[in-house]
């Protein structure tokens, strides 16, 4: 899953969401609904700690995305790996792209 602002939002609005539920079967007395929300809460929680991970989301075409996976399960690498080494490939073949102030320099 590709975390796009979308997503993030969806994610943020179920924890939202799972969060007031908890409260108010906690003040209500309703335990195992409460125990539910907190497990809800518990899982928004953990799929929003991985939408906002150090690595950026880059969009790729499909038909690029099914030569990925094609190559994936070829070397039995994780997919990750081989479109860091296709990226890497394609800088080294073409040369970094200068940064912002060398170019206005």
């Amino acid at each position: 899953m590709s975390p796009t602002n979308t997503t993030g939002l969806l994610v943020f609005a179920a924890i939202v969401v799972a969060f007031v539920g908890a409260v108010d079967a906690g003040i209500g007395g309703e335990w195992d609904l409460f125990v539910l929300f907190v497990g809800i809460l518990a899982i928004a929680l953990a799929l929003g700690s991985k939408l906002e991970s150090r690595r950026p989301a880059v969009p790729v075409r499909r038909d690029l995305v099914a030569w990925l996976r094609d190559r994936s399960s070829i070397s039995g690498e994780p997919i990750s790996t081989v479109t860091d080494r296709a990226i890497a490939t394609y800088a080294d073949r073409y040369g970094v792209v200068a940064e912002a102030d060398e170019v206005r320099q």
